[in-house]
């Protein structure tokens, strides 16, 4: 694994997209405590609804920036590449005015279809959130193609504060009128801090517009200008396939927000011997959504962060045709995947119990035990989820963006027959819409890793450090599951798990170091401690 210079990109996004996940769990952790399980059952109701809207808003178009503002740098183009920026500011300035007001208009008529009418308040308080965060995208993109991800990445974390404050804040104040008031409050926290960032972000373009312009004057611009009209068509004809694939997944959360409560009424409880409450299926399905889902998308923060950086920095190659950099670039990002995913799934199983206690203290025995067997089968899709995240990436860098919008559909339809037959199923109920989630995450990714194959191909030394990261991270869960019994039984459950999850940290760098699978720059990456990579490197545990 060699270093490539979009890993740096990529260390900053993940840094701070690590960062944005921790204040989003402190977030959601004392939320839980202010409106229950039915109130966040309710807000997470309005988030997927608001996550559809926004990638078809939104998706696309970043990506579509990024890539044409790579290209042009690449061939020395910076007044095209600015212009890339202004026509799609323009374009996300429409699109977000208009997505805010269809689901402010239509709030009423959505609450209804997912089942619970209370859901509205939370769908109004969202929905101006969806022109602030349109616009900031159009920044995100402009400044990832410049392979500048600084800017990206202190607004995700200042965008998680606000939310953190003023969310809770709001919820606290709003709940003594009921959850579905608390709810409405936590998600007009997420619409000011969609506002806050922006206006960040315009304040850090204005301090860079000199250099901007500078580069600008000694662009190419005169033998490479497009008309806004072709830079239009290009852009489009970029986001159109991304944004489809996009807004396929938002597209089956809502899927699956309407199946699980509608489904689960219908399904006899075991506890009771009648059907599933409203309220139960309600509970049942904020226990997959607000407390297991967000566990498992916790470690995908880094693979986003390398898909978003690995699309300019392939782009560029592709643009010069320099297919051995391409190559190189792809095999190195699904490296850092592969290394990422496969212990995070395998930790995040091995301890889905204990995590769920430890996090989620608020939940009764109960609510925790059925909370931790959802998080047991959804941590097995956290690697397939991995993968497909640094694929699709790859694919949209060398022109392929259809390839991974179909397979992701694929995978789609594949989940929504699967959830709605196994929710259907009493014995497994709420864990048939996280077994379904899985087999989709499967599906796509095999296909994926198929096309990445055919169009770039994959070597040897690739298929050799992928089974070894594998045999790591499969002893590790063995090691972290016999080390959490005796620290359990010694220190208490919590600070068992988080010495458990250290243990087998440290085992699974050694034994990469031991068999070779990385060297003292891929160490200086994944610890971000040049000291102690060069320490543990000085032990010569690795193989010569």
């Amino acid at each position: 694994m060699g270093k490539r210079s979009f890993v740096r990109g990529a260390a900053v996004l993940a840094c701070a997209g690590l960062l944005s996940k921790f204040l989003g769990a402190i977030f959601r952790i004392p939320l839980t405590y202010v409106i229950g399980s039915e109130g966040m059952g309710l807000y997470q109701m309005a988030y997927p609804i608001y996550s559809f809207l926004l990638v078809t808003s939104s998706a696309g178009l970043p990506v579509a920036i990024s890539k044409m503002v790579s290209e042009k740098i690449a061939l020395n183009d910076y007044a095209g590449a600015h212009r890339v920026f202004r026509a799609s500011l323009f374009l996300l300035a429409g699109i977000g005015i208009l997505t805010s007001v269809l689901l402010f208009s239509f709030s009423g008529a959505v609450a209804r279809a997912v089942g619970n009418p209370n859901a509205v308040y939370s769908i109004l308080a969202i929905a101006p959130g969806l022109f602030f965060v349109s616009v900031l995208s159009a920044f995100r993109g402009y400044f990832q193609g410049m392979q500048h991800m600084n800017p990206t990445a202190l607004s995700q974390v200042v965008e998680q504060v606000v939310k953190l404050v003023l969310g809770l804040w709001l919820a606290s104040r709003w709940v003594k009128w009921g959850v579905q008031f608390g709810a409405a409050g936590a998600m007009l926290g997420v619409t000011l801090s969609e506002v806050t960032a922006l206006a960040l972000l315009l304040g850090i373009y204005w301090r860079k517009k000199a250099g901007i312009w500078d580069d600008i004057k000694k662009s190419r611009w005169g033998r490479y200008r497009e008309s806004m009209g072709d830079i239009m068509k290009r852009m489009v004809n970029i986001a159109v396939p991304v944004t489809i694939g996009a807004s396929l997944m938002p597209l089956v959360a809502l899927a699956d927000e309407i199946i699980v409560v509608n489904r689960l009424v219908r399904v006899i409880n075991y506890d009771t011997g009648f059907p599933y409450t409203m309220e139960e299926a309600t509970r049942l399905y904020g226990l997959l959504t607000a407390y297991a889902g967000p566990l498992i998308n916790f470690p995908t923060i880094i693979t986003i962060a390398l898909a978003m950086s690995v699309v300019p920095a392939i782009s560029e190659s592709y643009a010069l045709k320099d297919w051995n950099s391409i190559n190189s670039k792809a095999e190195t990002a699904m490296c850092l995947a592969l290394l990422i995913g496969l212990p995070a799934g395998v930790g995040i199983s091995a301890l889905a119990q204990p995590i769920i206690q430890l996090l989620y203290a608020s939940l009764d025995n109960t609510e925790a035990v059925r909370a931790g067997n959802i998080l047991s089968v959804l941590s097995i899709g956290v690697l397939f989820l991995t993968v497909i995240q640094t694929l699709t990436g790859i694919l949209q860098g060398i022109d392929r963006m259809v390839v991974p919008v179909r397979n992701l559909l694929i995978g789609a339809l594949v989940k929504v027959a699967v959830s709605y037959i196994l929710i259907g199923v009493p014995g497994l109920n709420i864990l048939g819409a996280a077994i379904g989630t899985v087999v989709c995450y499967l599906t796509a990714a095999l296909l994926d890793f198929a096309a990445v194959v055919k169009h770039i191909g994959i070597s040897r030394r690739f298929m050799l450090l992928t089974s070894k990261f594998a045999f790591a991270a499969a002893f590790m869960g063995a090691v972290v599951l016999i080390f959490y019994k005796q620290l359990m039984t010694a220190v208490g459950g919590g600070p068992g798990t988080i010495l458990a999850v250290f243990i087998g940290i440290i085992v699974y760098v050694l034994l990469l170091i031991i068999m070779g699978a990385v060297d003292i720059r891929d160490l200086r990456v994944l610890l971000g401690d040049g000291k102690l990579a060069e320490k543990l490197f000085g032990m010569r545990l690795r193989n010569e």
